[in-house]
């Protein structure tokens, strides 16, 4: 045993004092990088600028408040704000969450701004060492390495080993507490992925508050399932009606994650201004009712429809699915109507609308052009003179192409017609060129973009080999025809649509089985076949008078009801 002790007590290593002055000078710096000995609101005003303006932030604004001390630890509270897309502002919060100072995130808020951007604003903590703050015992043997040492010396090296320590203790202590909104921020994007949700504000601090916009009753139910299912701690769900829209406020907490988390980025922009969104796409109730011939004599037509309260383009929208055949609705085509027509011809059924709404329906073709007869006897469409190519011309476009668009701005139509095919490139007025529905299958492009040219009042001629649209009556200065505004975000899918809002508009058929149609909250005019689900309910079978539902609580007959009196 004593062998041992000797053989220990040889192989201990000494340090010099000099190289453990020097190591722990060296700590100390490490220490005060993290955790400064006193405040510097200017300097950490500019680490957050400079951090924001990397992420590429726009407007950023960082503006420091007076420190606040504690007994043993004090803080620089910051103030930034600025605007960016979601991305931009993640990135800039995972550089402070890997910042060398500890950045405590105190609270956050954002807000849908225009474009696709995100204004927010924080509160962020840059902590620090108070001067005053007072030292703990230092570690057991610093005394004894500073023996012999002048007291001046010795007293400075024990002074440094203590502060050493409460630093290290204060830093472990912050890694443990502080806060970042990645966790908040990377869940906020994916519980909107794939769901008709636009946010339009959210907070962090202790608590969060995340408010916005859904659409349909199923979708706000499978969004609060969502929230309690993922990363947030909710603890109330609330939601009213907005328009066609439920708008719903979530409170609760959220996780902390720490800098080495492996979190996904967020793929999904959450946020948008609330806009005309939770607008209801229907008509004024100018309702008319459209009746078959008064005969005994059965019709010899594949075409049965028993519609009620239904929008006039939307009766060319059922047409278009039953026959294949395509339609082109005029922007100030409106108001509503009953159909009760069987077995008739296509051409019959387009009579009767024409006779009983007051509308002009082009020839037969493969896009038939409808609007207001304004007065006018019904009856078929002048074809329109045909113009004759100029020789520099770019050829006419050889694709095909499929729209069902209600009421689109014509803008956007003719954007999209671009986007399939560059060489439909054009110039044209400035300002809205109004709008239209089109209903169409695989036809066309250079047809359909020739009815909606003659739908807008457009002429095209061809200058230094650009296409340039021209409305009569306008003198101003032609510029891109691009796309006016993005597409909706809320638009709720026929699946989507829960039970208590299934309200059967209409049945028709087109002798190969029935379909049954019905209205979103927002407008839109879903189609079903027995079969097809609901949110939660299936389409058991659709029969001339009534639609079978398959529901958890058993079958639900629901009938059509008959034409007012």
């Amino acid at each position: 045993m004593l062998l041992a002790l000797v053989l220990a007590a040889a192989t201990t290593v000494t340090r010099p004092f000099g190289e453990e002055r020097l190591l722990l000078d060296r700590r100390l710096e490490t220490l005060r990088r993290i955790l400064p000995d006193a405040a510097n609101p200017p300097g950490d005003a500019a680490i957050v600028r400079e951090m924001a303006e990397s992420a590429r932030l726009l407007s950023v604004e960082s503006l420091a408040r007076p420190p606040v001390e504690t007994t043993s630890r004090g803080d620089v509270p910051v103030d930034v704000s600025g605007v960016g897309r979601y991305a931009d502002i993640d990135r800039f919060f995972r550089q402070v969450a890997l910042s060398h100072r500890l950045i405590d995130v105190e609270s956050l808020s954002l807000t849908a701004a225009p474009g696709d951007t995100v204004r927010f604003a924080a509160v962020l903590k840059f902590p620090y060492r108070p001067a005053r703050a007072p030292l703990p015992q230092p570690p057991d043997g610093t005394r004894a390495r500073a023996t012999g040492l002048p007291r001046p010396q010795a007293d400075a090296f024990v002074a440094d080993q203590a502060l050493a320590l409460a630093k290290s203790d204060t830093i472990a202590a912050l890694r443990r507490a502080r806060r970042n909104p990645r966790v908040f921020l990377s869940e906020l994007s994916a519980i909107v992925r794939d769901r008709p949700v636009i946010l339009t504000s959210a907070a962090l601090g202790d608590e969060f508050l995340v408010r916005g916009l859904t659409v349909g009753d199923a979708s706000a139910h499978a969004l609060e399932s969502r929230m309690e299912r993922g990363f947030f701690r909710v603890s109330q769900f609330l939601m009213t009606r907005q328009g066609a829209c439920l708008r719903f406020e979530a409170r609760g907490t959220t996780p902390v994650a720490g800098p080495e988390a492996e979190l996904p980025l967020p793929t999904e922009d959450p946020f948008e201004e609330q806009d005309a969104s939770c607008a209801v796409d229907r008509d004024a109730a100018r309702v008319a009712v459209v009746r078959g011939p008064n005969t005994k004599v059965p019709g010899q037509g594949p075409l049965t429809l028993r519609l009620r309260d239904m929008d006039v383009a939307d009766v060319f929208r059922v047409l278009h699915s039953l026959t294949g055949q395509g339609f082109l609705v005029d922007g100030d085509v409106s108001g509503r109507v009953h159909v009760e027509l069987a077995r008739v011809t296509l051409e019959e059924t387009l009579a009767a609308l024409a006779r009983s709404a007051n509308l002009r329906i082009g020839d037969a073709g493969l896009v038939r052009r409808v609007s207001n007869a304004h007065g006018e006897a019904p009856g078929p469409r002048k074809p329109a003179a045909k113009a004759t190519p100029a020789p520099d011309a770019p050829p006419p476009s050889t694709l095909s192409a499929s729209f069902e668009l209600k009421r689109a701005s014509v803008r956007d139509v003719l954007a999209v017609m671009t986007d399939a095919d560059a060489n439909l490139a054009s110039l044209g007025p400035p300002g809205s060129l109004g709008r239209l529905s089109l209903w169409a299958r695989e036809t066309p492009l250079a047809a359909l973009r020739a009815g909606v040219l003659e739908a807008a009042g457009l002429t095209e001629r061809v200058e230094d080999d650009h296409r340039v649209l021209i409305r009569a009556g306008s003198s101003d200065a032609p510029v891109p025809v691009a796309a006016e505004t993005q597409p909706p975000r809320l638009v709720l899918r026929a699946p989507d649509l829960s039970l208590l809002e299934f309200e059967p508009t209409g049945i028709a058929s087109s002798g190969t089985g029935w379909s049954t149609f019905a209205y979103s909250p927002g407008g839109a005019l879903l189609a079903y076949r027995a079969g097809e689900r609901l949110a939660n309910a299936v389409v058991k079978d659709v029969q001339s008078t009534d639609v079978l539902l398959d529901t958890d609580e058993g079958e639900l007959r629901i009938a059509i009801p008959p034409l007012p009196k």
